[in-house]
């Protein structure tokens, strides 16, 4: 999704101490924005690029997934 139509996304909560700024960031759309805080999703940052850990609900083994879609 192009980044005007994005959402940030604290990568660390604000509400947790984290801090605002673009390497605690990431941009999500809006319907994952509201995944993200409604079920247990993680982000890790590897190298710049954030993975996402589902929830076991999701995926039991919890394996990390990025964005192909785009890519430099």
């Amino acid at each position: 999704m192009p980044a005007p139509w994005c959402e940030a996304h604290h990568i660390e909560y604000w509400s947790q101490d984290g801090v605002t700024s673009t390497a605690n960031g990431t941009l999500l759309c809006g319907h994952h924005h509201h995944l993200i805080h409604k079920e247990d999703w993680h982000i890790q940052v590897r190298n710049g690029i954030p993975w996402f850990i589902p929830p076991p609900h999701t995926d039991p083994q919890r394996k990390p997934r990025r964005n192909h879609y785009f890519q430099i």
